[in-house]
């Protein structure tokens, strides 16, 4: 077992945890720093650092301009959900530490999805809005598409609502790099479909959690605590929870996994170690961000995300990271 103590734990089991242990690549134990040091006298100080599950790349297109496995380690990422061609995909996977868990959709093309038989159908695919739109028949994989515009949206929305149980039942996903139009939310909402989104670009998120969007990001910023902000701050912010959660849980939930992205005993032990300046509570206000650090409020706390802040230095867990 390996235990942590003397920080702060994201954990909704316990929002005043400052510690917690390990077992076998599972998370066992969170609480207080007295009762880590009793289970473990040889704990690990953290220093007054901060612990957090791993962010989510949820939508990585390969190309030349992509970061690579060891790049997003270094930045907070511990899963990354890819895009690309079958060569492409082998050689991300080929060079991608251990630690850095890649779900891949490799990209098939209009005559795959109709020719081929289920033995030969990969279990995860991507998919150009074009050719999803031009193929006979809707592809029974978990498919991932790639749509460019709110012109190819509206047309991918008509197919899917024809659609519907089809495209819930293989777990069907969009990938929107682009800022959503407003008239497009409550179709969103409606189709059940798991929405990935850069935050980086104005896109009316709190119009579309509202209306029960499934949504997660994709990262253009150098930081994955960039994107979260991005997404608090501005005119149609949201609350930093669901900012953080869209990073993480629900990233996991739009690849299959329901139980991903916590910290809670028996979940994976999947966690980042951060330097922070302080915790806050902050709540989504167009005009301002409001923040609060009273303990009372029963919610974990996250860095505070104001622009004039620094944002979060990663630190190794240990000497071997």
């Amino acid at each position: 077992m390996t235990m942590y103590f003397g920080g702060d734990v994201y954990s909704s089991v316990d929002p005043f945890a400052t510690a917690l242990g390990t077992k076998d690549g599972k998370v066992s134990f969170i609480g207080s720093d007295e009762a880590a040091q009793a289970l473990d006298p040889d704990a690990i100080d953290l220093d007054g650092d901060f612990l957090t599950p791993g962010f989510v790349h949820a939508g990585l297109r390969l190309g030349a301009d992509a970061p690579s496995g060891d790049r997003l380690i270094e930045l907070g990422f511990t899963h990354v959900h890819i895009l690309g061609s079958s060569e492409a995909v082998e050689r991300f996977r080929a060079h991608a530490p251990q630690s850095l868990t890649v779900i891949a959709y490799p990209t098939i093309e209009v005559s795959s999805t109709d020719s081929s038989s289920p033995e030969s159908r990969p279990s995860r695919a991507s998919i150009t809005a074009d050719d999803f739109l031009n193929a006979d028949a809707m592809p029974e994989t978990s498919l991932y598409i790639d749509v460019d515009s709110n012109r190819r949206l509206a047309e991918v929305l008509d197919r899917l609502e024809d659609n519907a149980a089809s495209a819930q039942r293989n777990g069907y996903r969009l990938l929107l790099d682009f800022g959503v139009d407003d008239e497009l939310v409550t179709r969103l909402g409606h189709s059940g479909i798991a929405i990935t989104l850069d935050p980086a670009l104005p896109q009316p998120a709190a119009e579309m959690l509202s209306a029960g969007a499934q949504v997660s990001w994709t990262h253009s910023q150098e930081s994955p605590w960039a994107s979260v902000r991005s997404a608090v701050v501005g005119e149609h912010g949201i609350g930093a929870r669901a900012a953080f959660n869209a990073a993480t849980r629900f990233a996991h939930r739009a690849a299959g996994d329901p139980d991903g992205g916590v910290l809670a005993p028996g979940a994976e032990a999947d966690f980042v170690r951060w330097q922070v300046e302080r915790l806050v509570v902050q709540v989504a206000d167009p005009r301002v961000a409001a923040w609060s650090t009273d303990p009372r409020s029963g919610t974990p706390g996250l860095p505070e995300l104001s622009p004039e802040v620094a944002l979060p230095t990663r630190i190794p867990v240990d000497e071997d990271d």
